[in-house]
């Protein structure tokens, strides 16, 4: 087996050693690295961090906590990511710490002949959020009670794609195209999605309700409001769209 190859990346990656054999034996193994997205020091003193992923494999990897997925500094599962989808995913740890921290809090994940780390210099002031990275970073998150020092569970991201504003006919099967995600807390939790009608004169028929992608079937003429579920079994949240109908 080879070794792996060393490599610095510019999102705060560095590089050293091999995966588990029994992980690679059902999965690809092109790269998997961790992304260290920013800080905020926040107005109590502590500090939020904030973790995310490239996955440049096609296909979703699973690396469970332990030696090839952990943290380098203090308890090594903090309830970080393990499973990891195909592309660049922002905002998949976000953590409180102490407003002593010394910035010295890495990321570790190894897959296939690669291993990589999430830079030392978090403290950094081109890593701090701006206005907008700080919304996101603090969306669903009451840093009163918030535990510290572990990924916390936020709700799903939900959106419902395309116009505002839809239009089709009675009996026609009209697209809504949705989508769900998270950061995947609680670990073991099935993330759920679920469209339903919110208001309308007439009745709403979902192809398949609990996807994202369904036919939506209207009996009634008039303006209806659908909306899209995500719940990760603890935290839901929700995205709504208008569906103008008209007569056949």
């Amino acid at each position: 087996m080879t070794h792996a190859m060393i490599r610095t990346l510019a999102a705060g990656v560095m590089a050293g050693s091999l995966a588990s054999p029994a992980i690679l034996h059902t999965q690809t193994s092109t790269s998997v690295f961790p992304v260290y997205d920013g800080f905020r020091k926040n107005d109590d003193g502590t500090l939020l961090l904030a973790f995310a992923y490239f996955n440049h494999n096609r296909t979703t990897i699973t690396i469970p906590p332990g030696p090839d997925n952990r943290f380098m500094t203090g308890a090594p599962d903090r309830g970080q990511t393990t499973t990891f989808l195909p592309g660049h995913h922002r905002w998949q740890c976000i953590m409180i710490v102490d407003g002593d921290f010394d910035g010295l809090l890495r990321w570790h994940l190894a897959f296939g002949d690669e291993t990589y780390q999430t830079s030392e210099s978090m403290l950094q002031y081109s890593w701090e959020f701006d206005a907008r990275g700080t919304r996101r970073a603090l969306r669903d998150i009451d840093l009163a009670s918030a535990p510290h020092d572990v990924c916390l569970n936020r709700s799903p991201i939900v959106r419902v794609l395309g116009p505002s504003e839809l239009t089709g006919a009675v009996g026609q099967g009209i697209k809504l195209f949705g989508s769900v995600r998270d950061e995947g807390l609680p670990r073991g939790a099935t993330v759920r999605a679920s469209w339903r009608q919110t208001s309308g004169p007439g009745t709403v028929t979902f192809d398949v309700p609990d996807q994202t992608r369904t036919l939506a079937f209207f009996d009634t003429p008039g303006a209806y409001t659908v909306e899209l579920t995500g719940s990760d079994t603890v935290f839901e949240r929700s995205a709504r769209v208008t569906v103008v109908v008209t007569a056949p």
